[in-house]
Parts: C-alpha cells; sequence; structure tokens
C-alpha cells in the first residue's frame, strides 16, 4: 500500500448506498498519528490511528453516523493505546482521496463480493 493512504472498513447496520456514503465522507478530513482507538460491537471492529484518543474518537463517530451505530451502546467497547513506535508517530492530515473530483468511497451489498464505487 502507499505510504500516507489509510482505510477504513466498517459494516453499516441501516440500508446505505455509494451515493450517501459518498456524500457523507466529502470533505472530511482528519489528522493521524501516535494514538490507536478502536471501538468494538457485536457488528465488528473500527480501528483508526489519530494524532490524539479524541481524534481518533471522533473519526469512529463520523464512521457510526454514516452506519447506523451509536458509539455510546453499551455493547460497544472502547481501546486505546499510544505506540512509541517512530513510524507510527508520524502526524499527518488525511483526506478520502478523489478521482476525477468525485470521494473514492466504496459500498459492498454483503460481506463479500466486489465493492461498488460510482466513479
Amino acid at each position: 500500500m502507499p505510504r500516507g493512504i489509510k482505510r477504513l472498513g466498517y459494516r453499516a447496520q441501516v440500508p446505505v448506498t455509494q451515493e450517501s456514503q459518498a456524500e457523507h465522507w466529502d470533505g472530511f478530513t482528519f489528522t493521524g498519528g501516535p494514538w490507536q482507538v478502536i471501538y468494538k460491537g457485536p457488528w465488528g471492529q473500527l480501528q483508526v490511528w489519530g494524532s490524539s484518543e479524541a481524534e481518533g474518537r471522533r473519526v469512529i463517530g463520523h464512521a457510526c453516523s454514516a452506519a447506523g451505530i451509536d458509539p455510546a451502546d453499551p455493547e460497544g467497547e472502547w481501546f486505546v493505546t499510544e505506540s512509541s513506535s517512530p513510524r507510527l508517530q508520524r502526524v499527518a492530515t488525511y483526506r478520502v482521496a478523489s478521482r476525477f473530483g468525485l470521494p473514492v468511497v466504496t459500498v459492498r451489498p454483503g460481506p463479500d463480493g466486489p465493492p461498488l464505487i460510482g466513479l
């Protein structure tokens, strides 16, 4: 994977379309860094490397709102660690990639099969 690219995957708990997900993520940015923030629930796990715990929680909260997940759900658990690795301590701003002026966001109708992308 090229340097500087992060991928975030999650299972939506509500019906979604590629267009609605692309609109939700369009213009979103976050600051990556040494804090690993994980949110685990009965539907799966989200993991982000953020510049702070709060930034990681913000990114996960944004993903949860797109997926119909409530991060305050008592069935979900938060885990937070800070890395001392110089490779993971790099602080940088990330945004959704775009191609041809459109955000690159994919959706799959189920747990397997090819992703749908609206380019």
